[in-house]
């Protein structure tokens, strides 16, 4: 049981880790109004495009977005299904947060050991 614990808690350091970056938090506020391309992101930020796409890649390995091509570019937008259950999975894992989350500690450790295999 608390190795499956710590796979899921290897996860959440991943996305806070991925959140406490200031340019990573603007872009997900930007994505949080539209979908966007990297061109797009580029645009707003006096960031290069080499840049602005490690950003991406951080926060999409987190699973905080999701990506999808459009023809020769890549779409960003946030991947709210899944950001929204790793923080109410975090959340839950805390007794004085569970009533808000429910029990959700089971889908945290299913998660982690599905992403521990791919």
């Amino acid at each position: 049981m608390q190795e499956g614990r710590d796979r899921g808690l290897s996860l959440f350091v991943e996305m806070f880790a991925a959140l406490c970056d200031r340019t990573r938090q603007r872009i997900l506020l930007l994505l949080d109004e539209r979908e966007r391309s990297v061109n797009e992101l580029v645009q707003q930020f006096n960031l290069s495009q080499p840049t602005i796409s490690r950003h991406l890649q951080v926060l999409r390995r987190a699973g905080l977005v999701k990506a999808r091509r459009e023809g020769q570019q890549v779409v960003y937008s946030i991947d709210g299904e899944s950001m929204g259950g790793c923080l109410a999975d975090f959340c839950s894992g805390f007794a004085c947060c569970a009533p808000f989350f429910g029990s959700k500690g089971a889908q945290a450790e299913a998660r982690a050991e599905g992403k521990a295999t791919s």
